[in-house]
């Protein structure tokens, strides 16, 4: 009965270590299958600000950087707000005439800005002090009418709240 306490001590304690020095990466390895949703809005409006490659995209009222992934932002020959990606293209929709490089989300279209953060919480020590951090992740899903879509998703730093690009897919892209 001792030797049993003492290995089920030596596993917590190891296990314990393990969290407070791996925790943020073991949480972040498990977003990449599964995350809790906080919240999900529509998108009615998308602008982008910069200058054609970087820049920020303002999705409604939340301001989301393009960095570190960078792609360019413009307007297609056919007077659309694009966003083009590792050699794929995908069109939001007609410019608006009263700003440029802003758009206005189809009536057609299903377009939602999805607040997510982790399942599982790590700990930080900051001035003598214990605190747990989740990550929290933004995702951009819109869908055309013709099947074209788009998934974009940041990473908010549980520190400093800066975002960062981490992910672009376009499927069914008409160039």
């Amino acid at each position: 009965m001792r030797k049993l306490l003492i290995i089920l001590f030596a596993v917590i304690a190891t296990m314990s270590i393990l969290w407070i020095f791996a925790g943020r990466r073991v949480s972040m390895f498990i977003d990449q299958l599964k995350m809790a949703e906080v919240e999900s809005i529509p998108i009615h409006s998308i602008s982008y600000e910069g200058t054609g490659d970087g820049g920020t995209l303002l999705v409604d009222d939340h301001r989301l950087s393009l960095s570190p992934l960078n792609p360019h932002v413009g307007s297609t020959k056919d007077d659309q707000l694009a966003l083009a990606h590792a050699g794929k293209v995908f069109a939001f929709g007609p410019l608006r005439s009263s700003e440029p490089l802003a758009a206005d989300a189809e009536s057609s279209d299903s377009a939602s800005l999805t607040r997510q953060r982790s399942y599982l919480a790590w700990p930080s020590f900051s001035a003598a002090q214990l605190t747990w951090n989740r990550a929290e992740y933004y995702k951009l899903t819109w869908i055309k009418q013709n099947g074209a879509k788009l998934g974009m998703l940041w990473s908010i730093d549980p520190e400093t709240k800066a975002d960062s690009l981490i992910r672009i897919e376009i499927t069914n892209a008409a160039r």
